[in-house]
Parts: C-alpha cells; structure tokens; sequence
C-alpha cells in the first residue's frame, strides 16, 4: 500500500473482490484496514487473470470471508467506533478525528426462495495535510495545504434467489449508496526570492467543496444447470446510474486582505447498460471448455461551470459528452492429466468511443485488441508445484480521467482530465513454485505500452498542474520470497519480502525520461491464539526508496495490532484495531525534471485506534445467498468516487 493506496507489483492498482463481487464504489483500503486476520477464511491473488476475465485491470484480489456453512434466516449486526491517535502539533492538525458506522444484514429462505437485504451507514471525519516546496526560478512557493473533511455514507443491498427446479435459479438484485460530504481546506503560500531566500509575498487559498455521490444499481441473472457434470450456462444483466456533483467555493486572500472569490460547480452523471453470458462444458473427467460474451454501454455527461467574482469564465467551464461500447467474446480450455494442468485462452474485445467537447468531435475510436493467456502447473512432489503463467491485460483510463476538466485545488495548482488518453496494455510473465498450495518463491517480468501516467507534471506561469498522460514504455521486475511462520500450535502466520525493479522512459516536455530503480518490500502477518475464543495479531509493512512515475517516494512503512474475542458461543465478536502504531505511513516525495522542481510530503490520520462488535442471530441452518460477479463490475470500477 502506497500512498494509501494498493498495489500489486508490476501491475498497478488490482481490481479487489469481496466473496466474488467489486464494489468500486466502497473506500477499500479503509475495509481491509477493518479486517482482522481472523475474519478472512483465504484471498485469492490472481495475478495473472484468464481470459474469461475482462482484459481490463491487472491483478485480481478475491477476499473470501468466513461464513456459516450452514446459513439459514439469520442476520448480522455490526458496529464500530474509531479515533485518530496523534500529537495535533507535530501532526499539523487542530482537532481530534473521529468515525461511527453501523450496519445490518439479514437471510430469509423459505421453499425455493431466499431473500437477503443489507444496509450500512458511515459517518467519518479525518483529515489531509499537504507540504510543497516549488522552486520556480527565480521564486521559490512554500505551501502548507490542510483539509479536514467529512463523510456520511449510506449503502444498501436487497435481492431475491428463486430455485425454480434443479436446473434453474433465476436472481435479482438491487444495491447502491448515497454519500456526501464536505472538505474545508486552508491552503497557506509563502513567496520567496530563490537566490536570497527573502519573503516576497504570502497569500492564502480556501476551498470549501461539498460533494455528493449517488449510485444504483440493478441486477438480473439466469444459471442454468444441464446435467450434474458441471455443464452451465450463466447470464446476467447490470443497469447502473451514477450521480457525481461538486461544488467548490474558492478564495484567494492577499496579505493586504484584498479577496478573490471564486465557484467551481461540476455535474458527472453516469449510465452503465452491461449484458453478459458464460457457458461452461465439461469435456471428460479432467477438461472444461469456457466460452462466453459481454456487451457494455456507458454514457457519460460531464459539466463544468467556473465563475470568477460571479462572472462566468468560459474558458475554463466546459461540456464534455463521452459514449462507448465495449464487446467482447473470449473462449479458455483446461485440460488436467497426471501431474499437468493446462490452461490456455483468448479473449477479443471491440472497442467503440466518441466524446465531444462543447459540441465538437474531439474522441472517435473503433478498434479490436486481442488478450490471450497461458498457465501451465506441474507438480514436483507432494507439496512442491512449479507454475508458468502469461496473459496480455489492458488498462483503460477512467471515465473522469478523460473528462477535459480543470479542476482547481489552491492557487497555484489545479489538475486537468484528457479526452485523448488511450489504454495502456501489458505483457505479464510469471514463473512461481507453491508449497502445499501456497506462494512460495516467484520471479514475474511486466512491460506495458502507452503507460498512462496519473499525473504527468507541467507549468502554466507559477502554476503546477498534472493531467494524465500516455508517456512511456515501463518494465517490472518482481522476485518474491514468501515463508511460513510457525511457533507451536498457538503462533501462525507468514512474511515475505520482493525485490522490485522499475523502469520508466517517455519523451516529455522536450527531453527523454529514462530512469530506473530497485527498492526492496518486506511484509509480514503473526496471529497468536492462545484459546479459541481469544486471538492477537501483528501485522505491517515496510518498503525502501522506490521510483513510481517522475517522482521519488522515500522510505515508509506500517505496524498493526489486533486483538479479538468470540463471545455467546461465537455469535459475538469484540476486536480491538491499532493501525500505523509508529505513524510511518507518511509519504515523502520529489519530482525533479526539466524546469519542474518540487520536494513534498502528505499524510493523513492513518494513526488510529478502532473498536468493532458483531452480533450474529437467527436461524443457522439454511443455505446463503448465492455470491455472484455481476455484469458491470469491469465498468463499475473505472466510475471514480472518491
């Protein structure tokens, strides 16, 4: 996790799975910071996906979730309490932060109906603090950006399973949420003179910006058994509908007190349409032959207004309409003979864009990208399997990454979208060996073309702005080393440790970016259970220097500790969280190229201490609700809601 944000090596952020199904929409890296160790029956860590799995995205990270075998009409009610743990002035913070959250789940099956609904609610404040140091010849900026915020969160789920007969078992489902939120950041510029260091000017920016997010989604599926050997066909459809609105009260304040108001009002409606459908045939006793196809439909509106002392400027408002439909067909064989399985497939996928920008065709795309993929496993002995994979993955820009949007932070820096951003695609090999089904040593080599970078640096005057840009070849090397931990029957767990090579080179703002740089990530998790109702763990992460992009992010890392008890005959559960004990998980960066030079440091209150009850009731002797993969789960996660 970098920058608060997680990754796989090599391949950028994973599509993350709970019990089978994304949830974009969710503050993931805050839901794996809840989980202790003992709430997670396995994660799955695909790393290499087939091709019945959307070329889009690198790796896939499945979380399965401990359940009751025997599930009946039963319910879950959880609760949970945090608070941010912190010295406020060597924080640079003003207040304690704080969140709340309480939720509810329930199952109902009754003949061949099974019902099951869910709600959440989450109210969190926390806290962003920013420095920049610009030397911007023959100035130098000094900023100090501090932004308290708030969320209140709610989201829902509520479908149906109905079990016709043996053979067919028709679904519906319903979810969403509604957040809003408010950020009050005070953004402070001091102005110097580069060669003498004497002040020449303060001022300070205010940007208040209240958000508000709302999604639902409907899901309809169709599984249909054929025989008892697995033969199955499967097919769902998604409809999703997302409202995204910001608006953003902007004041610049000279040190004389002259004031310069400022509005930013963004509406982002967005419109999924997805249909998808699987078959499955066994083929013997050992093989399997997968085929299937997907069709998808986004539409996305995106409007911006920018008014200055309430006079609006067109030059930096904006209307942006983008359409696409994405198709696809992909087939795979697996075929398991004595110590070998094979895996082979392709998948073709079409691609069909337009976008406008105020009217005029700025977008027009229509091209087919083909992803084939490989997995040979063989075992070594009892417990030793070697493996060999390759797939060819693409990563498409998200929606909001293409809108042409400039979007103000302070003063003296803003970001700005793309229209003409292009997907990057991937070449990914791995060699791995597994001990007894586990990850045990690998070595992966990554190359990908036409790398979006995220935020491509530039000046515009003593601005700094980032857009997203297609810049560069990159190449990964991963060589990974995983080890048990083990002290009797009380103490389990495992730690590993990769050396990570990276290396960047793009053709930029008149010069060629070459650069390259190995870091070294060690990693860690050791439960102790010294009875069956009581477990501890300690878990963390550390990681040396490392090269991400242009920028140079120094040395960080995370010490955690959990402690859980089971009570009522495991219906309850307590669990005490302290997460970033040693407040290390504080980014530390510079970007130094051609005329751009800037040394900065962030963080936010990952120094916090959390309190979590879970009660289960009701019935324990039905079957759950299906897990399922909805059709829109690829589209859904490049909608950006944060």
């Amino acid at each position: 996790m970098i920058n608060d944000k997680l990754t796989v090596v090599g391949k950028g952020a994973p599509a993350i799975m709970i019990d089978g199904r994304l949830s974009q929409y969710t503050d993931m890296s805050q839901v794996l910071r809840d989980m202790s160790a003992a709430d997670i029956e396995k994660i799955e860590l695909i790393t290499n996906p087939g091709a019945r799995y959307d070329a889009s995205g690198g790796a896939i990270i499945n979380i399965i979730l401990k359940r009751n075998a025997n599930l009946g009409t039963n319910g879950n009610i959880n609760l949970n309490g945090a608070m941010g743990l912190y010295n406020k002035p060597t924080a640079h913070t003003d207040r304690n932060f704080y969140r709340h959250g309480e939720g509810i789940s329930i199952n109902h099956r009754q003949g061949r109906l099974n019902l099951f609904a869910g709600y959440n609610f989450l109210h969190r404040n926390q806290y962003d603090y920013n420095e920049f140091d610009r030397l911007i010849s023959p100035s130098r900026f000094f900023q100090t950006n501090y932004a308290p915020n708030y969320v209140n969160s709610h989201t829902y789920r509520a479908g149906a399973d109905y079990y016709a007969d043996n053979k067919n078992t028709f679904g519906i489902m319903i979810r969403g949420f509604a957040r809003n939120g408010l950020s009050e950041a005070q953004n402070n510029t001091l102005q110097s003179d580069a060669a003498t260091n004497g002040p020449v000017s303060t001022f300070e920016t205010f940007n208040n910006t209240q958000s508000q997010r709302i999604n639902t989604s409907a899901n309809v599926n169709w599984k249909h058994s054929f025989d008892t050997l697995g033969r199955a066909l499967n097919a769902d459809i998604d409809y999703s509908a997302f409202t995204l609105n910001n608006k953003s009260d902007i004041i610049n304040r000279l040190s004389n007190g002259t004031k310069y108001p400022n509005q930013q009002i963004i509406d982002n409606p967005v419109r999924l349409l997805v249909f998808k459908a699987d078959y499955v045939l066994p083929v013997g006793k050992d093989a399997k032959l997968e085929t299937g196809v997907k069709s998808g439909m986004a539409t996305i509106n995106n409007y911006l207004s920018f008014t200055q002392n309430g006079i609006l400027d067109n030059n930096r408002s904006t209307d942006f309409k983008y359409t696409e439909n994405i198709n696809a067909a992909y087939a795979s064989f697996q075929h398991q003979f004595n110590k070998w399985d094979l895996q082979g497939g392709l998948r073709a996928e079409q691609t069909i864009a337009s976008g406008k920008t105020q009217g005029q065709l700025v977008v027009d795309r229509n091209y087919w990208q083909l992803f084939p993929s490989v997995f040979v496993s063989r075992k070594l002995n009892k417990q030793l399997s070697g493996i060999l994979q390759y797939s060819r993955r693409v990563n498409r820009p998200s929606y909001q990454q293409q809108n042409p949007f400039i979007e103000y932070l302070d003063s003296l820096t803003y970001t700005r979208g793309n229209p003409l951003l292009k997907p990057e695609t991937a070449d990914q090999y791995k060699f791995s060996l597994a001990y007894e089904g586990q990850p045990l040593f690998s070595v992966s080599y990554n190359k990908k073309h036409d790398v979006i970078f995220d935020n491509a640096p530039n000046q515009d005057g003593n601005r700094t702005y980032t857009t997203p840009e297609n810049l560069a070849a990159y190449e990964n090397v991963a060589i990974e080393l995983n080890f048990p931990i083990q002290f009797g029957k009380k103490i389990t767990g495992y730690g590993g440790n990769q050396a990570i090579y990276n290396h960047y080179k793009a053709s930029y703002l008149g010069a060629v970016y070459d650069r390259d740089k190995w870091n070294w990530l060690l990693y860690w998790q050791v439960a102790y259970k010294p009875k069956p109702s009581w477990s501890f763990e300690v878990s963390g992460y550390y990681t040396t220097q490392l090269l991400n992009e242009f920028i140079i992010i120094g040395d960080m890392g995370s010490l955690n500790f959990a402690a859980q008890k089971f009570l009522w005959d495991k219906k309850g559960r307590l669990s005490l969280n302290f997460s970033d004990i040693l407040f290390g998980q504080r980014t530390r960066g510079s970007l130094i190229y051609q005329a751009i030079n800037v040394q900065f440091r962030e963080w936010e209150d990952s120094r916090n201490i959390r309190l979590t009850f879970n009660y289960s009731f009701g019935n324990e002797k039905l079957k759950a609700a299906r897990t399922r993969q909805t059709a829109s789960d690829e589209e859904t996660q490049r909608v950006k809601v944060k």
